[in-house]
């Protein structure tokens, strides 16, 4: 009998919680098929809608020229339709981007009250839902929650893209300073969060798990339909092993099991690999050249849609899951659903996923493999016993039940204060260029990075080689000292412009406490701010003033006066900050090392502009 599922806990329907849907919708540009983390997101939304929480409600991100208003509401219907276009049986290129224009052409600029919630639902490290969209929002009083996938890219660095390592860290450690509180996938990421965020200092938050469902979604009609792609299968028995292949999902150790079980005299079924191909995989891929497939054995198909993948999980004799590290485990989950046992690595998450009803194996152990695969081959007695445990007693979690629960943890989260922007504190003595951020990454710079990424947020448009540009008239740069509030400070700005400001003048100041400092303004016109092309010479300017509350400063830029734009650009375009450093009055060697940083820089880039450099 199966047990009777908990109901969820009802609780007041507070004010509106805002979804970022941006990793989604980006991520469709590029793909006609859902991969984990966006078939999540659509996922809770499709469910979200269907319960009638009219309290959550999805934006999107502007793009890297977004002004004073960086996010856009996006209505239900067109998403909710665009999200059931891409999961049917079929998907075209084009359709699919007449879906995702709807959704775009139909979302209106928004901007975040004070106090509300958004909740960062896909990937915060890429696919336009990048942590600096959120940086100024959160210093206006706006709560940040992150639904937390894996650390895989932290913890498991061997099986990822060394830029997908950068990247992902880089954004992990932003999150630290301005994330209200973490959701994550599994008990096991809450833990591999919860040992990193120890072991960087960050300030504690909550960290509530909201496990992933077992299952897609419920599809009728086509959903036994054979897919056209794997015709050669129809009929024969086959086991497979639905993921993206990827070096971390171990794909070898599946095929180096099935040339074993076939050295050793077996009777094998064929072996199907079903998702796109991903890194890590060149020895997976010279194996399968070099053995033709294990003589057409091994099947590779990727592009199946939802239905596809539903009917290879019902034809299955079992799955296969030998995947080194996850964060959930999806396809286990889905193969449970489908009333098809699987036999599947025990690392990490995946007995969260399958418990007591899928046949574990060690992943670094070949042996142990053969065992626990080769009984499921040959013992079909015990094979009929375990599909029949699943049937009769596997209660699968749905996807309701995960945008239920998702939603009591942030109805319950989101009742606390908002905590502050915790900014960086910068070195003093250290000259922090936006430009820098392009250069190759060394554990040196990962301090400096992220301090450069706080310094321009808000104000400035995304950085380029030359430094970053101020959006409009006016902006400010704030950042953390480390020094006594009240005490004499300098600091050194470098900037540049377009050189249509001969008219206009600049105001440059230090706003601290009040009567330390006030904004002064210094006149510019064609000669050093005279910044075009390729040619960029800086004005190195000193600010003097006081440290702030908390050891805070903000620096205070403003263009007075009208300006001309630049041709052939779209944004807002005055003035550009290349780098900032600052010192205490008294603290001679500091002072020294900028401006020796100054001068080294800038000699290096001037030799570079010599011609036959």
């Amino acid at each position: 009998m199966k047990p009777a599922r908990p109901r969820s806990r009802t609780i007041a329907r507070p004010a509106a919680t805002f979804i970022s849907v941006a990793d989604l919708v980006s991520f469709l540009r590029f793909h006609t098929t859902l991969s984990g983390i966006q078939r999540v997101q659509a996922n809770v939304v499709t469910s979200l809608v269907k319960q009638g929480r009219t309290d959550a409600r999805f934006i999107l991100t502007g793009g890297p020229e977004s002004g004073t208003t960086p996010f856009r509401e996006i209505p239900v219907e067109p998403l909710v339709a665009m999200i059931a276009y891409v999961s049917g049986s079929v998907v075209d290129r084009a359709g699919l981007d007449a879906a995702l224009d709807r959704c775009e052409s139909a979302s209106r600029p928004f901007a975040p009250p004070p106090g509300s919630t958004i909740i960062l639902l896909g990937s915060f490290w890429s696919n336009d839902n990048t942590v600096d969209r959120y940086i100024e929002i959160k210093r206006s009083g706006v709560r940040i929650g992150v639904y937390i996938y894996d650390l895989i890219p932290i913890t498991h660095p061997q099986f990822c893209d060394a830029y997908l390592c950068r990247t992902f860290s880089a954004a992990l450690l932003d999150l630290c300073l301005l994330a209200d509180f973490y959701l994550t996938i599994s008990a096991h990421t809450n833990r591999e969060l919860g040992r990193f965020l120890a072991a960087e200092g960050a300030r504690p938050v909550p960290i509530r798990t909201v496990p992933l469902a077992h299952s897609m979604e419920s599809r009728t009609g086509s959903e036994r339909a054979w897919p056209t792609a794997l015709k050669r299968l129809r009929g024969r028995e086959f086991v497979a092993y639905v993921s993206t292949i990827e070096g971390r999902k171990n794909h070898l150790y599946a095929v180096n099991l099935w040339r074993q079980l076939i050295k050793e005299g077996r009777t094998v079924p064929d072996l199907l690999l079903a998702g796109r191909k991903g890194w890590r995989i060149a020895g997976l891929m010279d194996l399968l050249e070099a053995t033709d497939n294990l003589d057409g054995r091994v099947h590779l198909a990727h592009g199946l849609s939802d239905s596809d993948l539903r009917a290879v999980y019902v034809g299955s004799l079992f799955t296969l899951f030998s995947s080194f590290t996850e964060g959930w485990g999806l396809p286990v989950g889905e193969s449970l659903a489908c009333g098809t046992p699987c036999a599947a690595s025990n690392a990490a998450s995946i007995p969260e996923v399958g418990g007591e009803f899928v046949d574990y194996f060690d992943p670094t152990n070949l042996q142990d493999g053969v065992r626990v695969v080769g009984r499921l081959i040959e013992d079909r007695g015990y094979l009929a016993e375990r599909r029949r445990h699943i049937v009769e007693d596997f209660v699968p979690r749905t996807w309701d039940d995960v945008a239920g629960d998702f939603m009591t943890q942030v109805d319950e989260l989101k009742n606390t204060p908002p905590l502050p922007l915790d900014l960086p504190v910068l070195r003093p003595g250290g000259f922090y260029r936006p430009g820098d951020l392009f250069d190759p990454p060394s554990s040196k710079q990962a301090h400096d990075a992220r301090a450069t990424r706080f310094l321009i947020a808000g104000s400035f448009y995304a950085p380029e080689n030359i430094g970053a540009w101020m959006k409009g008239p006016s902006g400010e740069i704030a950042f953390k000292t480390g020094l006594t509030p009240g005490e004499p400070v300098i600091v050194y700005v470098s900037l540049f412009s377009t050189g249509l400001l001969a008219d206009c003048k600049i105001k440059i100041g230090l706003d601290t406490a009040p009567g330390l400092n006030e904004l002064k303004p210094i006149a510019i016109g064609g000669g050093a701010f005279n910044t075009f092309a390729s040619r960029m010479p800086t004005a190195h300017l000193q600010v003097r003033g006081h440290v702030g509350n908390d050891g805070l400063c903000r620096l205070n830029l403003e263009i007075v006066g009208d300006y001309a734009r630049p041709p052939a650009d779209t944004r807002d375009l005055g003035l550009g900050i290349a780098g900032l450093g600052f010192a205490a009055a008294a603290d001679v060697a500091a002072r020294t090392d900028i401006l020796e940083a100054l001068t080294f820089k800038q000699a290096t880039e001037e030799a570079a502009r010599r011609p036959g450099s």
